[in-house]
């Protein structure tokens, strides 16, 4: 069969992997790709051009770096029903592209091995499988369901034919015949079997840690056949290994057990070019350590493997000091060199082993803070005498003395100890650290990361699209690298199950409004990715009668994103210094700030005596917007700035009173319960009793189509932004960018949710047009509390006096705030206006907020702040603020 379409898009990802840099290098056989290592940053990374299989790095001591393109471009070999299909002339070509380009076996070698099968999978379509047949005259068989997607819909991987007992039986190679005293390894999988087979190496398969073929065993009794226990080197495979060890020792059976060290199978040793001798031999001296009985048997096969003068042992779930001295080996040995299996004697006596912990720590990996740089080396660690693990965060001065190790056990565990010594310190810290150290950065928010363009979140994350699960630790590993949050209290739901059965309920719900919400937050997940193209990302207002549904609305949002009965947060109760805070734990996700319109204390005429400054937030619509900056501990002055890297929603009952700079930011949504029906009452009932784990597949959802939800929105903006332009009524800049912005997001719901029609597409739009028509209009006219000034200003001066005197009976204006002689100005004392309000009963603006504002009005523009020639009172020169009447619509 020709794999050459395979290797061609094998190559074009290479070539279009920009981060690795390939270039061509070479003709014919010994053309290869060079670019850069991911892992070293060195220009030695390379990779055959005609076998492209496995990227390898030059510097083999140094850094080592291995990676199968299989491994690293997964979605190229995930289809291989489609891009090999079967056919009657060749019923087999599925299963052997399988073997060949996922599995690395040369099928030719193997053609009368296997046959192609099919296995009905639970919606009752059919599934192509690599079928091996075993005992029971053929009836029986093993089979591996070959393309990812269907090994997702049946739940598993493999399985054996309804019915199968592999108990105490195994399968071997077709044609293998075990000879007296030749060796047989004893492995797990059939894949693994045909790996040492492949490398001349007798083998049979099991099929389970928890299967020992004993009916193979005792048919070639007294043999002298070498038993070699090689199951998986993990946990639950060593019980058994210890067990069947054991066993076969009280048969009188030579056995011996081979150990990968790692979580590599054999199969993937045979992929990598290392199933060989040498590599044997490790395992094999790796599993005598394994199976010996005590602390000093132990030393003794370590010291044939590695011979050592002081070593560290682990047995028991305790660690041993065993120190070895030649010259009292020489002398118990009488001169006689060291030989596996003659010398325990003379290493007995030339060795002695002390207990120096009752609990074996084991270095997982370091967490780097990324804001600070501190480090942290974790552990895991197992006290013996209980089944219980410990996982401990060791700081750098706790690995350099005994004592101070010493007590950070003692505080990660219930009881751990150490009493070793520096040599004994230095040993574990050589073992643990020496060479590639698994580092994890640490990030103090939720959410995307722009350094390595990762969504990241408690347990789960994802890159370029792609789902990406933590491991045991709670840390995503990214090729080399590995990344984790260590925000606390804000859990996530996480499904991957998407039901959109909730969007037409949802629309009829919730509405106009509603649809442009669920754009926003849906926007939110990629604001890094807008902010980086447009240098900024507006902020949604949604304000709303009572009993509007706002507060429903934004919760049933918010389980869509993963998190179940939550609002968003009250920044009026909490400290100033704290709103940094708030706004940096999340990053492409939406802060909600509510009720920050309340009154909190009566206050002078009835104002809140507290009112949120919504201006301090007016820069973090920009790319990098700096949210506030702490002090770093040096003994400089540096500063560490914190980077909004979210999205803010406001809901509250009243609109945000701000700033022009402020107001042009916002898209604002005002929610009526003018579309409210009776009949609806139902659905939205049913839309808040909706759990959180049958909502969460949205955010998988739009997680996992970020690109063409990215291409949707950013040709959609265009587009808005010149009906938006085009309307004579907007003309502020940021108004048309930043609701131009919603629209695109509207837009790309499509992508999402591809039952959101083009009439309701298009009625969210004109909606937002309107919208967008209003903000200007509210940006046109002044803040309100200037026209409230005003109103009270005309209310209090522009009082009519009826006059009867010589030139007859009038009504005229008493002038009683404006103090100009030039009919064209207004000039008004703030003390004067002040006392007359209070005097009148009417609403009182605090001084400082008319301050602030009064140089915005647009009714009557400002001139200044300055001394004027008051007309009412001919010999003072009072301090005023001057107004132009031109300009504005006077009385």
């Amino acid at each position: 069969m020709d794999y050459s379409a395979i290797n061609r898009d094998v190559l074009e990802a290479l070539e279009n992997d920009h981060s690795l840099k390939l270039v061509r290098n070479g003709t014919g056989d010994k053309e290869v790709l060079r670019g850069v290592c991911p892992k070293c940053d060195k220009k030695t990374l390379w990779i055959k051009v005609n076998k492209p299989i496995t990227l390898r790095c030059d510097r083999e001591k140094e850094c080592r770096y291995q990676e199968r393109v299989r491994d690293r471009y997964p979605d190229l070999f995930e289809n291989f029903s489609k891009r090999f299909p079967s056919t009657d002339e060749d019923p087999k070509a599925t299963a052997r592209a399988y073997l060949s380009i996922q599995r690395g076996f040369p099928a030719a070698d193997i053609e009368e091995w296997f046959e192609q099968g099919f296995y009905k999978l639970p919606d009752g379509s059919w599934a192509e499988t690599v079928r091996f047949f075993l005992f029971g005259g053929g009836k029986d068989y093993w089979e591996r369901i070959v393309d990812k997607q269907h090994v997702k819909k049946a739940g598993k991987k493999a399985r054996f034919k309804t019915g199968t007992s592999y108990a105490g039986k195994h399968w071997a190679p077709p044609g293998q015949k075990i000879k007296p005293m030749e060796k047989v390894f004893i492995v797990e999988g059939i894949f693994h079997c045909i790996a040492m087979h492949l490398k001349g190496y007798k083998a049979v398969c099991a099929f389970s840690c928890s299967n020992l073929p004993r009916e193979l065993i005792k048919e070639n009794k007294g043999q002298d056949i070498i038993w070699h226990l090689a199951y998986d080197d993990e946990p639950g495979a060593r019980k058994h290994v210890a067990k069947y060890y054991k066993e076969l020792k009280e048969q009188n059976e030579t056995v011996e057990v081979a150990q990968t060290g790692s979580s590599k199978d054999w199969d993937d040793l045979y992929r990598e070019g290392r199933l060989n001798d040498e590599t044997i031999e490790e395992c094999i001296w790796r599993g005598r350590v394994f199976v010996a009985e005590t602390p000093k048997r132990k030393a003794y096969a370590l010291y044939g493997w590695k011979p050592f003068g002081k070593a560290i042992i682990e047995h028991n779930d305790k660690l041993h000091s065993a120190k070895f001295s030649l010259e009292a080996f020489n002398e118990a040995s009488e001169g006689e060199a060291y030989k596996w299996g003659f010398s325990w004697d003379a290493f007995n006596q030339a060795t002695k082993v002390v207990q120096i912990s009752n609990c074996v720590p084991k270095f997982q990996y370091t967490e780097i803070d990324r804001l600070t740089g501190e480090r942290r080396y974790f552990f895991t660690i197992q006290k013996s005498g209980t089944s219980r693990s410990y996982l401990g965060a060791f700081t750098p001065n706790s690995l350099n003395d005994p004592r101070a190790f010493g007590l950070a056990l003692l505080s990660h565990t219930d009881g751990g100890s150490f009493e070793g010594g520096a040599g004994d310190l230095k040993i574990l810290k050589s073992r643990w650290l020496d060479g590639e150290v698994n580092r994890v950065t640490t990030l103090p928010h939720m959410g995307f990361d722009e350094d390595s363009r990762t969504y990241i979140f408690p347990g789960f994350g994802y890159r370029e699209g792609k789902l990406i699960k933590a491991n045991e630790h709670g840390f995503l590993q990214l090729g080399d690298t590995a990344i984790k949050t260590t925000l606390e209290g804000m859990p996530v739901h996480h499904s991957e199950e998407f039901d959109s059965r909730w969007w037409p309920d949802f629309a009829k719900v919730f509405h106009l409004n509603g649809i442009a919400a669920l754009a926003y937050f849906t926007a939110s997940l990629f604001a890094r990715q807008i902010k980086e193209k447009h240098q900024a990302f507006h902020f949604l207002e949604i304000t709303g009668e009572p009993d509007a549904g706002k507060s429903t609305l934004i919760r049933f949002i918010w389980k869509l994103l993963g998190r179940d009965n939550y609002e968003g947060v009250d920044l009026l109760s909490t400290s100033t210094s704290s709103y940094g805070r708030q706004l940096g734990k999340v990053s492409n996700l939406p802060v909600v700030v509510i009720e920050s319109d309340r009154e909190t204390n009566g206050g002078t005429g009835g104002r809140p005596a507290k009112s949120f400054e919504w201006d301090i937030f007016k820069k973090v619509t920009d790319l990098d917007g700096v949210v506030d900056s702490r002090g770093v501990k040096t003994n400089d002055n540096k500063t560490h700035d914190r980077i909004f890297r979210g999205t803010l929603v406001i809901s509250q009952n009243a609109t945000v009173q701000a700033s022009e700079a402020m107001l042009s930011r916002i898209v604002h949504l005002h929610c009526t319960t003018a579309h409210k029906r009776p009949e609806n009452r139902p659905l939205a009932d049913r839309l808040k009793r909706e759990p959180v784990e049958k909502l969460a597949g949205y955010l998988h959802q739009v997680l996992t189509h970020e690109n063409e939800w990215l291409t949707r929105f950013f040709n959609a903006f265009d587009s808005h932004r010149e009906t938006l332009t085009a309307d004579g009524s907007i003309t502020q800049g940021r108004v048309i960018d930043f609701h131009a912005q919603l629209m695109a997001a509207v837009e790309a719901l499509q992508i999402i949710l591809p039952d959101f029609d083009a009439g309701l597409l298009n009625q969210v739009q004109e909606h937002l047009v309107e919208r967008a028509r209003d903000r200007q209009r509210r940006l046109n006219n002044d803040h309100p509390i200037i026209e409230q000034f005003w109103d009270t200003y005309h209310f209090i001066n522009d009082e009519l006096m009826y006059i009867d005197d010589e030139q007859g009976k009038r009504h005229v204006n008493t002038d009683r705030l404006n103090h100009s002689i030039d009919p064209a100005l207004i000039a008004i004392n703030l003390n004067e206006y002040m006392e007359l309000c209070r005097k009148r009963g009417q609403e009182l603006v605090p001084m400082a907020e008319l301050k602030q504002r009064l140089s915005t009005s647009q009714r009557y523009p400002f001139e200044g702040y300055k001394r004027v020639r008051s007309k009412r009172e001919p010999n003072t020169r009072p301090w005023c603020w001057v107004f132009r009447r031109t300009g504005g619509s006077g009385r």
